[in-house]
């Protein structure tokens, strides 16, 4: 058996009673690493919770996936990851693995980072448009500065997901995305974006801290916008 369980915007906090009771229950739990970077206190909380053996999952060992498809065939496993499971791509794939190998999948979803942040800052999530992110690499800037304006001649927002790089505990700071889309602009010269365009910077989403700022690019490029991510 292979289970999916989403942590949510929130934790540990949004588990319910009977997900909790897979996770106690389970004879193996991976909570992947990479989708999000995690809180001590919430790696500490779940290691208790389980009974069995807690291991935490480097986006490598996911992405391979034979040690937890192995572990699948034999034992009660749980593969935890911060928002919905299916929001990475990577877990379909083990999904998939999984299916294929005659292993029983279950899922317990949650609340995805995409869809909270759109409600938190007041839009309507039918009218945002593909969803992209932008990587600390000059030479990428150009698939999501293409995805917006694809997203702008059918009329919707963009939401913009920044690097996190787990290895090397590095988070892209918005700052220097909306710089990169700028340069971007000017080679391009086809007038997608702007200094004056409008934008929302949110950050930690679903913590008490969250913060949420906007206005124009380059106002916005001059703030703070506190600890990540963002």
């Amino acid at each position: 058996m292979l289970w999916f369980i989403g942590l949510g915007v929130s934790g540990v906090s949004e588990l319910s009673d009977g997900t909790l009771s897979v996770i106690k229950n389970a004879e193996v739990v991976y909570l992947e690493s990479f989708t999000s970077p995690i809180i001590e206190a919430e790696k500490k909380h779940l290691d208790n919770i389980c009974n069995g053996e807690f291991k935490i999952a480097k986006r490598w060992l996911v992405e391979d996936g034979n040690e937890i498809i192995e572990n699948a065939k034999k034992k009660e496993t749980v593969l935890i990851s911060y928002g919905d499971p299916y929001i990475a791509t990577t877990h379909l794939e083990l999904k998939t693995r999984a299916i294929k190998n005659n292993i029983e999948t279950k899922t317990i979803h949650s609340s995805s980072i995409v869809s909270s942040l759109i409600g938190e800052v007041g839009l309507h999530y039918y009218k945002v448009g593909s969803v992209l992110t932008i990587m600390d690499d000059p030479k990428s800037i150009i698939t999501p500065y293409n995805t917006i304006f694809d997203n702008l001649l059918n009329r919707m927002h963009s939401v913009i997901l920044l690097e996190y790089n787990e290895d090397k505990s590095f988070f892209l700071e918005p700052q220097n995305a909306l710089s990169m889309l700028l340069s971007c602009e000017e080679k391009q010269k086809r007038k997608i974006i702007s200094s004056k365009t409008f934008g929302i910077v949110a950050s930690r989403i679903g913590k008490n801290d969250q913060r949420i700022i906007s206005g124009n690019i380059d106002n916005l490029i001059k703030r703070k916008f506190g600890e990540p991510p963002h």
